[in-house]
């Protein structure tokens, strides 16, 4: 205690030892600076890391089972492809947990087995081990959720039925496309499911359908809020409001109504007003021009707020209450839906529980994600950078694949429509990766095998698990596929192992450990300042120094008073510094915004890094920088305090 007391009056800045406390001001701002700078960096970099996983994982599940070459060499597996009850067809993962005979060959009517394939793996008693109703029951047994999965791959072609500029017709949109099958078990997919956008619902409420609870299905999930339209109802103005409007009175009895009352006529039309005159409109000139019944044009959509009074069998009746103005005039009243759209909506995608009527979109309900049933083909998700090129939800299309015949090759088409859009992060599958129901990804694997050019399973079962702890996981689950002699049949995976994701994280690993270094580098030099300080403290504090031994203080006492100040010094920047880093990761956006405008465009890219960055402390930095920067100016400060252990009492007080 006493020796912690010197050392802070020590450091307190005095006027006689200006250069010292200048020196002790300079130190402590240089470490303050270096550990903002450490704690900001690294905590948006775990941030990126983390939110990347996350997208990772609730596409792809962060743990991965897929079978080995054994399996596929097993006569488990190949002893469908001689079995007619098997139609002569090897079977998926999923297909092999719904078969009801684990061994579906027939010596009577089967063709016989090769000699060369390896020995039925079989339990004491002869049965046939089923190797994946086995593992099915032991993650069962450990009660994490899991489902198989498939990729296979199609030609989509999409029809956006809305007129393109130069043929008039509907527009087609054609890609090569992988396919995985939609795991509706997974907790995290619910995370990367964006909702309905405005023009989605436009879509969806202008496609046909043979179902009476259609539109019920829309408007029961998603409150309309606002709506565009170009015509303008006469029940919204009372009979005392006048529009200003203009007109052409010899040529033809269009009219059209500026958004501004005070916008001036266009050449060769007429001003004029406009009045509410029984339930329709009649239009009034300056120089007593009068129309009757006029057809009646908005220059620019009018935008009101509704509410939905009253549904009906087509949209175009559905009764809303509008409230909104024109021309400073207020506009207010019940009227029909008519050809109006969609500007503003609120859409449910999340449900406590199962809705009585589904949505035409994917949700999540009870914590499991669904896709919507329609009338005509099947739905699937597509990834969201379609909806830039003009995809909406309800575009209908076919899935084309090749099919091998008798004869020759056939092309198969499975009619799909869009039921949604996802987030699928920066991986290089992702972008061309269609959700779609196993029932899809089964058929094309019947029909042709499917191959990944980037070394991803086409078949496996995904594993999800809590955060952080895939790589126990990992061990827990290859220890009890070992106990169950199932080991050599399924390669356990984390995210970290993926094809598509390995090179990514290795690479952030390796920034990471590089910056640590540099950091413990830089903080070094920046600790270096307490020894300049503490010499200059030495040289200034001899003469207390020597008094200090002469009254019994002991040269461990006297070292540990400068080593106290170095150690209080590294503290007191770690607070500031933290604290600093705190605010800076508080107004982060404000702080990108200004990079920005600096830089003249974007200083970080959303599609690498999401629209904001992430703005969490690192707990990991934070423990680092604590303990790193006293450590390391206590070290700074043990040679000066070294140097005072050993002056002696005699000598110095002789010198002053």
């Amino acid at each position: 205690m006493f020796e912690l007391t010197l050392a802070f009056r020590y450091l307190i800045p005095q006027k006689k030892s200006l250069s010292t406390a200048l020196i002790s001001l300079l130190s402590v701002v240089v470490i303050s600076l270096v550990v903002w700078l450490v704690l900001v960096f690294l905590s948006v970099t775990s941030g990126i890391e983390r939110n990347w996983m996350e997208k990772l994982t609730s596409l792809h599940a962060p743990l991965r089972l897929t079978p080995t070459e054994q399996y596929y060499n097993s006569y488990y597996y190949q002893a469908d492809a001689l079995s007619a009850a098997s139609s002569y067809t090897l079977k998926t993962i999923g297909e092999k947990a719904n078969a009801i005979a684990s061994d579906p060959y027939s010596e009577n009517t089967d063709a016989e087995v090769p000699h060369y394939w390896p020995s039925p793996d079989r339990h004491p008693d002869g049965r046939l081990r089923d190797l994946v109703k086995e593992t099915f029951d032991l993650l069962g047994n450990l009660k994490i959720p899991y489902q198989d999965y498939e990729i296979s791959g199609a030609l989509m072609r999409l029809s956006l039925n809305r007129p393109s500029n130069s043929a008039g017709s509907g527009a087609t949109l054609s890609q090569m496309s992988y396919l995985l099958s939609f795991m509706d078990r997974n907790p995290r997919f619910g995370s990367i499911i964006t909702p309905p956008s405005s023009d989605d619902l436009n879509a969806l409420l202008k496609m046909p359908s043979n179902d009476p609870h259609y539109l019920s299905s829309i408007l029961s999930h998603a409150a309309i809020d606002e709506i565009a339209t170009t015509t303008l109802d006469p029940s919204l103005l009372s009979e005392q409001s006048r529009l200003v409007a203009f007109a052409r009175p010899f040529y033809s009895s269009e009219i059209a109504i500026p958004a501004d009352s005070t916008q001036t006529a266009p050449l060769g039309w007429t001003l004029g007003r406009i009045a509410v005159q029984g339930s329709n409109w009649a239009w009034h000139g300056v120089a007593g021009e009068k129309i009757e019944k006029p057809v009646l044009k908005l220059e620019q959509p009018l935008t009101l707020n509704v509410k939905v009074q009253e549904t009906a069998p087509e949209i175009s009746h559905v009764r809303l209450y509008a409230q909104g103005s024109l021309q400073n005039q207020p506009l207010k009243g019940d009227i029909l839906w008519g050809s109006a759209l969609v500007a503003k909506a609120r859409v449910e995608t999340k449900f406590a529980q199962m809705p009585p009527l589904s949505p035409p979109w994917a949700f999540e309900a009870a914590g499991r994600c669904h896709l919507p049933h329609f009338s005509i083909g099947q739905p699937f998700l597509l990834p969201k950078a379609y909806r830039d090129m003009g995809v909406r939800i309800g575009d209908g299309g076919t899935l084309n694949f090749s099919a091998v015949g008798a004869a020759s090759a056939q092309e198969q088409r499975i009619p799909v429509r869009v039921a949604g859009f996802y987030d699928p992060g920066l991986f290089s599958m992702g972008g061309r990766c269609l959700i779609v129901p196993p029932s899809i990804t089964r058929t094309i694997h019947a029909a042709s095998q499917t191959f990944s050019p980037d070394g991803t399973p086409t078949n496996g079962i995904g594993i999800w698990i809590g955060s952080n702890d895939e790589d126990a996981q990992k061990l827990k689950i290859e220890e009890k596929l070992r106990e169950a002699n199932l080991l050599s049949y399924w390669k356990v995976s984390t995210y970290k192992d993926y094809e598509f994701s390995k090179e990514l994280f290795q690479q952030f690993r390796s920034d990471r450990t590089l910056f640590l270094l540099i950091a413990v580098l830089i903080l070094l030099v920046a600790t270096s300042n307490i020894i300049s300080l503490l010499v200059l403290l030495v040289n200034d504090k001899k003469k207390e120094i020597a008094i200090l031994q002469s009254m019994g203080a002991s040269g461990k006492s006297v070292a540990a008073i400068f080593g106290l100040c170095g150690l209080t010094m590294g503290a007191v920047s770690s607070i500031i510094g933290t604290a600093a880093a705190i605010f800076t990761l508080h107004h982060l956006d404000i702080v990108v915004h200004w990079l920005s405008a600096l830089q003249g465009h974007a200083a970080f890219q959303p599609a690498f890094f999401g629209q904001s960055l992430p703005n969490q402390l690192s707990p990991e930095a934070l423990l680092f920088v604590l303990i790193s920067t006293p450590l390391l100016s206590l070290l700074a400060g043990l040679i000066p305090a070294l140097r005072a252990s050993r002056i002696r009492p005699s000598m110095a007080l002789r010198q002053e």
